[in-house]
């Protein structure tokens, strides 16, 4: 690193709170800190703006900006004057979504940020070619993976069942948690000692009751609450094929959380999943219930390429997710940005 006092003052939605944002908040705080950046991460959903965060911000070289929709709702609250140069990050839903839908509301923030990162090669082309910002200034850093592993005694309760079958995602409509049943009803058909767990944060009280619900109507579907990062590396090993039916996506770090734990990975077509994975490569893609079905039919019966599907996936990540990778491009930004606003 060639400046040793940057300061970096990052602003996410959720820190504390387990779902897609504090995810990718701690892993970047873990790899800058590692890097001998100084970093202040202030959850703005989550904390109080008090006199230290405001301090912080004075002494900021850079602000870094997760999840530009959230993030300009709370500053015209808050009345925050953006008097650093900054950058921001943008996931799925602040793309296919906050900016398709409010352009007029959301693209002056992104205007005048001094870089702009997305995940995938696809969310530049949209930035670019759909809503007209220089190609200079938008940035691929993919995400990485980092699953914190700590000590604890407590026993974490995870259903019996063959094959198991997991789902890690938010209680929201976006994730469309429930798609998989159909295909997972065809599929006990076959292997009635199924099991399928859904884990994630209650976000919104209508798809909880739906899932509440289905826990009642089918005896192998199971919900549990988010639990701690650092407990989800048990989940993966528990699980025998880890699924994504979101609607869309940003780019999902729980499909690099099973791909790096060994775990073959089936998720549905959307952009953010086909940045990840390439069909009966390193991965599953399925664009309806049959495909699904087929997917996981083929996974649990061929165990030679459920195999090979295990060991591109885990190839993948290490190529081309690491931790280091990601936080060493943050960085060149950083230092840039601080360079130019001299």
């Amino acid at each position: 690193m060639k400046d040793s006092a940057l300061k970096v003052m990052f602003f996410t939605p959720y820190f504390h709170q387990n779902r897609g944002n504090s995810t990718t908040a701690r892993r970047i705080q873990h790899g800058l800190k590692k890097e001998n950046v100084s970093v202040f991460v202030y959850a703005y959903e989550e904390e109080d703006l008090t006199q230290e965060v405001r301090d912080q911000m004075g002494n900021a070289d850079v602000f870094h900006i997760l999840q530009f929709a959230r993030f300009l709702k709370w500053s015209q609250k808050h009345q925050i004057e953006l008097n650093k140069p900054y950058m921001v990050t943008s996931g799925g839903t602040d793309i296919n979504h906050s900016l398709k839908e409010d352009e007029k509301i959301y693209a002056p923030l992104l205007h005048k940020a001094k870089a702009v990162t997305v995940f995938t090669e696809k969310a530049k082309e949209s930035l670019v070619n759909d809503h007209g910002f220089s190609n200079e200034v938008i940035h691929v850093i993919p995400q990485s993976v980092y699953l914190p592993e700590k000590a604890d005694d407590t026993k974490l309760m995870l259903p019996e069942g063959n094959p198991r079958i997991l789902l890690p995602a938010g209680l929201r409509s976006i994730k469309d948690v429930l798609y998989a049943i159909p295909a997972l009803v065809k599929l006990k058909a076959e292997y009635p000692q199924i099991v399928f767990l859904i884990i994630g944060a209650s976000l919104d009280e209508s798809v909880y009751e739906e899932v509440r619900n289905a826990c009642g109507k089918f005896e192998w579907l199971h919900y549990l609450p988010e639990i701690d990062l650092s407990k989800m590396k048990k989940v993966y090993q528990w699980a025998d094929i880890v699924i994504n039916t979101s609607i869309s996506e940003g780019q999902p770090t729980s499909l690099l959380e099973a791909m790096i734990e060994h775990k073959p990975v089936i998720a549905r077509d959307n952009t953010g999943n086909n940045s990840i994975i390439k069909h009966k490569v390193n991965g599953m893609i399925f664009r309806d219930v049959n495909g699904l079905y087929d997917s996981l039919k083929q996974l649990v019966s061929d165990k030679a390429f459920a195999q090979k599907v295990i060991q591109n996936g885990y190839q993948t990540v290490i190529e081309n997710h690491t931790i280091d990778l990601e936080i060493k491009s943050y960085i060149t930004l950083y230092e840039t940005i601080k360079e130019r606003n001299k």
